[in-house]
């Protein structure tokens, strides 16, 4: 189905929500469409909500790709950003994750909970 996003009034949350089977050009053209959006700011926190999604990767390659996307947007922020992902879809969103963190210092974590998440966000975690 796809994604749908939206950034607080203060600008300073993304919230981006990804329904139904989402492709690797879904993931890279949702993210760049939050990055060209003048509301988003580098003192924002996201949280990417995959719950809802289902995403099986078929290459090394797309994981990669969507991963140095992720990483360009993680650099335009100096706050948290969390991914929440079912059990289910919990690995492919923990390689993506791990794949960012490798390339840069970035503070981005994957979580089921909605909850910890959100705390994650503002700052608020382990």
């Amino acid at each position: 189905m796809g994604f749908s996003y939206t950034i607080s009034l203060s600008g300073n949350h993304i919230q981006i929500v990804g329904i139904g089977e989402i492709t690797t050009l879904d993931c890279i053209e949702e993210i760049e469409r939050v990055m060209s959006d003048p509301r988003c700011r580098p003192d924002s926190t996201a949280l990417i909500d995959l719950r809802d999604a289902t995403y099986k990767p078929r290459t090394q390659e797309e994981v990669i790709h969507i991963a140095e996307v992720l990483e360009m947007f993680s650099s335009m922020m100096q706050n948290n950003i969390a991914i929440v992902a079912r059990r289910a879809t919990l690995f492919p969103a923990e390689i993506l994750s791990s794949h960012v963190r490798k390339a840069i210092d970035v503070k981005i974590r994957v979580f089921v909970d909605l909850a910890a998440a959100e705390a994650f966000c503002r700052g608020r975690h382990n």
